[in-house]
């Protein structure tokens, strides 16, 4: 995918990236809760977040949905710095993440999380951004091997701990000018701080 903003489509093989569109809701909210329970449980209100896409459309640069065969196989949230679904990180002006990404069980294996994370890369560049961070919750192994295979970098400095369990950080420098823009990788806490704490400083 070639894009420059999240508007742009891309096709590879069967599988589609393309923008999120309002008759996708309810499809993208299963999809994204019975991903996630087939590997863990995220209880409480971050549980009906998820299940609602609505909520993070307007909070996010883009939401992008995977189609195959007129079926959305996957979903990913991509956001910039200053987006309200930035979630208060201090990291500097430059940077972008994404969020939120899920493959229906089934469709795994077929390339489709891959081409989800390849469309954040193409639109982190596109905006002009020089580092990607993601953070996962610790039990997604799965998603972790996928970031790795793309060069992400674990970044246990920043893990954070979540009332759903332990959040895992990576990153992925975009251009040479990342490292000289960033803080270096600091000391490991003895006890990962609660999200609250580190993003509201």
């Amino acid at each position: 995918m070639n894009s420059t903003g999240p508007t742009a489509d891309a096709t590879t093989g069967a599988v589609t990236i393309r923008p999120f569109r309002d008759d996708d809701a309810d499809a993208v909210g299963r999809l994204t809760m019975t991903a996630y329970d087939a590997y863990g449980r995220i209880e409480g209100p971050y549980r009906d977040f998820l299940a609602d896409p609505r909520r993070r459309v307007n909070g996010s640069t883009a939401l992008l949905v995977a189609e195959a065969d007129g079926q959305v196989v996957g979903t990913v949230t991509f956001v910039l710095a200053g987006d309200p679904e930035w979630e208060g990180r201090p990291v500097p002006e430059g940077d972008a993440a994404f969020r939120v990404l899920a493959v229906a069980p089934g469709q795994e294996g077929r390339g489709v999380g891959r081409q989800l994370v390849a469309a954040c890369l193409d639109l982190a560049r596109g905006h002009g951004r020089h580092r990607l961070v993601i953070t996962s919750m610790a039990w997604m192994h799965r998603a972790h091997r996928l970031y790795e295979a793309f060069e992400f970098v674990r970044r246990p400095d920043l893990d954070v701990r979540f009332p759903g369990g332990d959040g895992v950080v990576f990153t992925l420098d975009l251009t040479d000018e990342a490292p000289d823009l960033f803080p270096a990788p600091g000391p490991i806490p003895t006890e990962r701080p609660w999200f609250e704490d580190v993003w509201d400083r």
